[in-house]
This record gives structure tokens, C-alpha cells and sequence, in this order.
């Protein structure tokens, strides 16, 4: 790690550093503070992902605390990230999860780290799982994240996802739509995410190009880490977060190349039986002085799957092809990383993509669809900056298309340039405050055979400041606001001027040990959100004399969660009110609206222990339109959210690191649902499906890792309850796969 490295040759660090020792096996760390009250004290961590033994030496650096630990018990480990203010026994419990480690903190505050559990006689904290405050969010740890939920890369690795919808596998209020890549739509507590600010690598994202098909279209194996912020979210979060955000981050040479290492890459091939779709990647990825660079380039390639009632689903094959690359430079503490990133998927889909097929139309069973993403984003931020000046500039483009050549030749596009300046100003190590401005020029484009290239914009500038403070020992504090300005231009070239304020406030209380209450509230504005770009009508939308509105939503949050002895338990009620939220016509016009309400609560519970865990997540959410549940069907909601009703979801592992071997499992359902019978339709079926995994690392060939996961073993036929169309009766929707085994193989050099 570049930076890790030069601050190694800072003389002020090197001076920190008394002893750096190695004897009897036992490497010992120590820094010049004289330990109190370790195990209460809170810290502030910076540790990037890195070598156990770097990050062990980090540690001691920011705590002054003594670490000793074995040679043989670290050596070839990597340590996870930990950022943000907690104990050093959370941090410890962070640092080392996974890896079958056992640590102590003493008496005289010196910790242990060994692989071997302590005698009776020993002060062994029990291993606790912290969700990872991953490294690219560096205001974990604020009241205003106590709600947020972590896909960190150790999660993602385990969860081995192939499409989005196994990112959010294992959390339960967030669901995703869909039973294709290209037409996955993700709703976080009931709430669409074009309702959401959605960023990747920190950049705008913008998609609301034809309903049949998805929104972000993302590969997940460029990602390192996801952070979603439900219900209430920060005002630095953007513009547009009227009910919470996502923030998707892609991976860095630093998150691949251990410290030592000035080059390296790695191998993957999949097959899966199901679909015969076989998908290959290969990375590279170095450093040379102060320069990194990283390349990455995946294709897949298969059938159309089988679903759970025997039969091919026509329009669901594999034709896919991603790249991510990044150039990087970093001395004296800057950092300017360059990405540019690419999907895109080229395949034969139901004519209407996100179902299998209406009933009561006759048309084509398939046809092209061309779906494809591309971003490119410039970052610049000082590492480790402490003080009044702790900056960070974003710059971004990002082009979203779907081209349907047959029958009419249909192109749509949606074009976002985008830009954020922002800076912490830290006032002490518990408070600081974020200030900056962001901008935003949205196009939404279409044409086809018979239409030349019509477009909605929308451009908006924003100023923001979020505090982020700790006023008491065992209270947390954030609260926000912003202003925003927007010029929303029409079809026909019609200009509305709208403005409006947002503000939050989030809070976090530890009650007692252990337990935190946290509550939320925000009210935002979100301007005029662009149009579908394939129902624009030009000469009949009229924005004049039908008055376009902008949105505004309020959302509610309270809740409280808890750990003792390896058990975790979380509960939380929600609510979010938007009004306005634009749903135009082909032939209604540019103006229709509706007001929504999704409310609901949430239920999580698990255990961790040394070399695994087991967890829980439970949502029950509901949608209400226009203040009336007949209209709580999957086709008003579509924009909006959907009815999800009771949505659960179990995952449990285990790894024999002596072995090199790792276990799992997933359950994941939904319960019955009725509330789609008040507008008249049928009721969502209930459903379980069940997968397994076994990964194994084989000691003589460390670089290799093989994998064997079969997925939907009980070879239910369902369509994922966030998916369009289940509950009318003239829609075919479009099932999940039937049973199917994936065999992975990674090799690392």
C-alpha cells in the first residue's frame, strides 16, 4: 500500500514506533503512550485493509497500546478495515473477524493476539461482530449512520454475488427486482431508488431511461463495498436522497495488493449448471512509486435458465461483458484516482424484459435489448488529513442506454455530469463538520425510426453542511441542511424554476452497555425528477398550462440494537412521506403525480462466534398511494415502491481454518401478502428458497480458492417478491431460476 508505505518513511511516525521486535515467533508492537482504561476508551481509527502484521503495527500506533502477537498466527493474514471512533475491543473485533483469531486486552492494557483461546485464568472479550464501517466511508461512525448497512468486501466475498440482487441477499429491507441483471430494480424499505440517491464511487447516478428494463445496471464483481442509508440520510449524501441513499464503491489496488507487493492480479472462472453459463475475469494491478494502476475485464456467456416448475425461460440468457479501470497517484498525502467503468449486456429478452409475457397481447416473444452503463469519475482527497482542512473533490459522467432495435428502432439515454466539493472540518477527535456544494446536469434522451432526439433536463446546484458531533460520553449527534436550486427544462423547451430547503437530524444514545437507542428524521426536496424517456409524447405534453411540481418527502426512523456475548439484536420502525412524486403519461401529459406512504418495521438478530455466525433479518413493509390502498398494486407503485409485505431473510457460516474450509448457508422468503386483494388483484404468494456454499482454500496452493454453491436447492418456482406484475392476471412475470449449482474458481498471483 503506497500511502501506508510513505507514511512509514514519515520521521514523526518512525519516531512513534518505539519497538518493533521479533522473538520466540512473537512479534511485538509497542507505541509510547502508557495504556487507561483500555478496554472502555474510545479511539479514532484509520486501518486500511492491509497485511495482519501492518495492520496490527497501525493499531498500536493510534491506541498506544502494547500488541504482542504470534508470527505463525498472522503470517499470510489480511487484516479488515476499521474506521471510525470505537473501542479497541470493537476495533480488534473488526480488525481480525473471520480469521479464527482469539484476542485479550490485559489488565495493564498490553492486548494478545494469538490463534489459540486463553486459559480460564485469562481477560478474554468475547468475540463480537461490529458491521464493517467499510474504509471509503469516512464518517462511519456518526449519528446519522447508526442505521446504515455495510456490504463490505468480506461480506461480498462470502455472498459471491452474480447479479445485484445477491449483493442485498442477506438484509432484509432491502429487496431487488427482477429475475435478470439488466432489468434488477432495487427498493430499500418499500422505496424505489429513483426516490434514493444513488452514487458510484462517490459520483451522481442517473437511470430512468424504460421501466421494462433496470435502473443501475452494475456487475458486482467491480465492487468492493456497498453503503446503503435507509429512510433518513445525510445532507452530503446529494440531491434527490428523498428517502435515504446508495452509495456503491469499486475496488482499488490497495484493496487487492498486499503492502509488500508491487504487482499482482487474478483469475476467476464460474460455470453454472442451470443456465450452461460459463463466465471468465481476469485483473491486473500494481504500483510503482508514488502510481497505481488496476485493470479488470469479465464476459459471460450462456442459456436461458430453467425455473423451478421445469421449464425454459425464454429471454434470460448471458451475454455480458464489464471492464473497470484506475490510475492512481498519491504523495504527501493527495490522492487523485482516475476510474472509468463499463457493463454491458447484448441478448435476446422478452419483448416487455422485466416479465415473461402479457396474456392478453400478441406479440413478439422476444427481441434485442442492448443494455449498457458507463462511468467515468475523477476523485481527489487528502489521506489522513486532520485539522480544518480535510478536502474532497468529485467529479463524474456517467451514460445509461437501452437500445430495443425491433419494432421501432426505440434508443434511450439518460447523460449525467456531475461535480462535489466538500470539506471536514474536524473541530477535536469526537466532532467535525462537513460543508461543500454539488452540481448536477441530468439529460433524458430518446429517438427512434420515426423520432428525431427529444430530451428532458434537469440541472440543480446545491450548498450543504452536516455536523456531525458527540456532545456527551455515550450520546452521538448528527444533524444537516441544504439548499437546492433547479431548472427543469421540457420536451418542448418550457423552463421551471424550482428551489427549496432539506434538513435532517439523527441521534444515538447508549443507554446502557451495549445498547443504543437512534432515531431519524428528514425533510427533503427533490425537485422535478426527469421523465421515462420512452413515453415522451412531444406534441401532445403541454408543461404550460399543466403545472409540473417538485417533490418533497419526510421520513421517520427510531430504533434500538444491542450485542452481549456474541448476540446481536436490532429492531426499528419506519415511515416515508413523499408527495408530488412525478408519474407522467403517454397520453395523461407531463403532470400526473402521486402521493405515497411506505411504513413498516424491521427485525435483525444473530450470533458470532471465533470462526463464524448465524443472522436473522426481517422486514414487514407496506405502500399506501394517494392515501389509498387500491391503489398498492406493482403497476401504480412501479416508480414509487412496491408492496412487499414480510420479507425475511437467514445466512449462517462457519470456516475450519485449519482445514482452509468454509461453510454456509442462506434461507431467504417471503410470507403471503393481501395487500394487493384491496386494488382488486390477486395476493403475492408466499415463498422459501434455500442455498448452500463450500469454499475451499488448499494450504499447499494458497493462491487457489475453489468454490461450490447450489442455489434454489429446493427448486421452488417463484418470482422475488420485489418483481413486477405477480399479482394481475394477465401477466406472465418472469420467474426465478430453478434449481442450479455454481462452480467457482479463483486464482490469486
Amino acid at each position: 500500500m503506497s500511502r501506508f508505505k510513505s507514511n512509514l518513511r514519515n520521521k514523526n511516525i518512525l519516531r512513534a514506533i518505539a519497538v518493533s521486535l521479533i522473538f520466540s515467533g512473537t512479534v511485538v508492537i509497542t507505541a509510547p503512550v502508557e495504556a487507561q482504561s483500555a478496554v472502555n476508551k474510545e479511539y479514532d481509527f484509520n486501518i486500511p485493509a492491509q497485511t495482519l502484521s501492518d495492520a496490527l503495527n497501525r493499531f498500536a500506533l493510534q491506541t498506544g497500546l502494547q500488541v504482542s502477537a504470534h508470527g505463525d498466527a498472522i503470517r499470510g493474514l489480511r487484516g479488515h478495515p476499521v474506521q471510525g471512533r470505537m473501542t479497541a475491543q470493537q476495533a480488534l473485533a473488526q480488525l481480525t473477524n473471520g480469521l479464527g483469531l482469539y484476542f485479550e486486552i490485559k489488565p495493564d492494557g498490553s492486548v494478545v493476539v494469538s490463534n489459540v483461546a486463553s486459559d480460564a485464568n485469562a481477560l478474554t472479550l468475547s468475540p463480537i461482530m461490529i458491521q464493517d464501517a467499510v474504509n471509503f466511508d469516512r464518517h462511519a461512525g456518526g449519528a446519522d449512520r447508526v442505521d446504515s448497512k455495510y456490504i463490505s468486501g468480506t461480506v461480498l466475498a462470502r455472498r459471491n454475488p452474480t447479479t445485484v440482487k445477491k449483493v442485498f441477499a442477506g438484509e432484509a429491507a432491502v429487496s431487488v427486482g427482477g429475475a435478470i441483471a439488466s432489468s434488477q430494480k432495487v427498493f430499500v424499505r418499500g422505496v424505489e431508488e429513483h426516490n434514493l440517491a444513488v452514487t458510484i464511487d462517490g459520483a451522481r447516478h442517473n437511470n430512468k431511461v424504460f421501466h421494462h428494463s433496470g435502473n443501475n445496471f452494475i456487475d458486482p464483481s467491480l465492487l468492493k463495498a456497498v453503503r446503503v442509508d435507509p429512510s433518513v440520510a445525510p445532507a452530503d449524501a446529494g440531491p434527490g436522497a428523498l428517502a435515504g441513499g446508495i452509495a456503491y464503491e469499486t475496488v482499488d489496488v490497495d484493496d487487492l495488493l498486499s503492502p509488500d507487493k508491487n504487482f499482482g492480479g487474478f483469475a476467476t472462472a464460474t460455470y453454472d449448471t442451470n443456465s450452461e453459463t460459463f463466465t471468465n475475469s481476469e485483473s491486473m494491478y500494481g504500483r510503482l512509486g508514488d502510481f497505481e494502476a488496476l485493470g479488470f475485464f469479465k464476459w459471460g456467456k450462456g442459456d436461458d435458465y430453467d425455473s423451478g416448475l421445469g421449464e425454459q425461460t425464454y429471454g434470460t440468457g448471458t451475454n455480458l461483458k464489464s471492464f473497470l479501470g484506475k490510475v492512481a497517484y498519491e504523495a504527501d498525502n493527495h490522492r487523485f484516482e482516475l476510474s472509468g467503468e463499463s457493463v454491458k449486456d447484448d441478448s435476446n429478452r422478452p419483448f416487455r424484459a422485466n416479465l415473461q409475457n402479457l396474456t392478453n397481447r400478441n406479440e413478439a416473444r422476444e427481441r434485442i435489448y442492448t443494455v449498457e452503463r458507463t462511468n467515468v469519475v475523477f476523485n481527489y482527497n487528502m489521506e489522513h488529513a486532520q485539522g480544518w482542512l480535510d478536502p474532497r473533490v468529485t467529479i463524474g459522467y456517467g451514460v445509461s442506454s437501452v437500445k430495443v432495435p425491433s419494432p421501432y428502432g426505440s434508443d434511450g439515454e439518460t447523460r449525467s455530469l456531475s461535480a462535489k466539493f466538500e470539506n471536514d472540518f474536524h473541530l477535536d477527535v469526537r466532532n467535525k463538520i462537513t460543508a461543500g456544494l454539488d452540481f448536477y446536469n441530468d439529460v433524458n434522451a430518446y429517438q427512434d425510426n420515426s423520432t428525431t432526439e427529444i430530451d428532458e433536463r434537469a440541472r440543480n446546484f446545491g450548498l450543504f453542511t452536516q455536523a456531525r458531533l458527540q456532545p456527551m460520553e455515550d450520546l452521538k449527534w448528527s444533524i444537516g441542511l441544504r439548499g437546492d436550486t433547479q431548472t427543469f427544462t421540457g420536451l418542448d423547451g418550457t423552463d421551471i424554476d424550482t428551489n427549496g430547503l432539506s434538513g435532517n437530524t439523527s441521534v444515538a444514545y447508549k443507554v446502557i452497555e451495549n445498547t443504543t437507542l437512534k432515531a431519524g428524521y428528514s425533510n427533503v426536496f427533490g425537485g422535478i425528477i426527469l421523465s421515462e424517456g420512452f413515453i415522451y409524447n412531444k406534441g401532445a405534453w403541454d408543461y404550460r398550462n399543466n403545472e409540473v411540481k417538485p417533490t418533497r418527502a419526510q421520513n421517520f426512523s427510531v430504533g434500538v440494537e444491542t450485542t452481549h456475548n456474541g448476540f446481536t439484536f436490532d429492531f426499528g420502525v419506519f415511515r416515508t412521506d413523499a408527495d408530488n412524486v412525478r408519474n407522467p403519461t403517454y397520453s395523461g401529459g407531463p403532470h400526473l403525480k402521486h402521493d405515497f406512504i411506505t411504513r413498516g418495521y424491521e427485525v435483525g438478530a444473530g450470533y458470532y462466534w471465533n470462526n463464524g455466525f448465524a443472522k436473522l433479518s426481517f422486514s414487514d413493509t407496506t405502500i399506501k398511494v394517494d392515501g389509498s390502498a387500491a391503489k398498492s398494486d406493482s403497476d401504480t407503485t412501479q416508480y414509487l415502491g412496491a408492496p412487499l409485505g414480510k420479507v425475511f431473510a437467514l445466512e449462517a457460516e462457519h470456516t475450519f481454518h485449519d482445514l482452509g474450509f468454509t461453510v454456509g448457508g442462506t434461507i431467504d422468503g417471503a410470507l403471503k401478502n393481501k395487500d394487493t386483494t384491496k386494488a382488486g388483484n390477486a395476493a403475492l404468494d408466499g415463498y422459501t428458497t434455500y442455498g448452500l456454499y463450500a469454499e475451499y482454500k488448499p494450504k499447499e496452493l494458497e493462491f487457489l480458492t475453489l468454490r461450490l454453491e447450489g442455489n434454489n436447492l429446493n427448486d421452488q418456482a417463484y418470482a422475488d417478491r420485489a418483481t413486477y406484475g405477480q399479482d394481475f392476471a394477465n401477466v406472465e412475470p418472469m420467474l426465478e431460476a430453478g434449481r442450479s449449482f455454481l462452480f467457482s474458481l479463483r486464482a490469486d498471483f
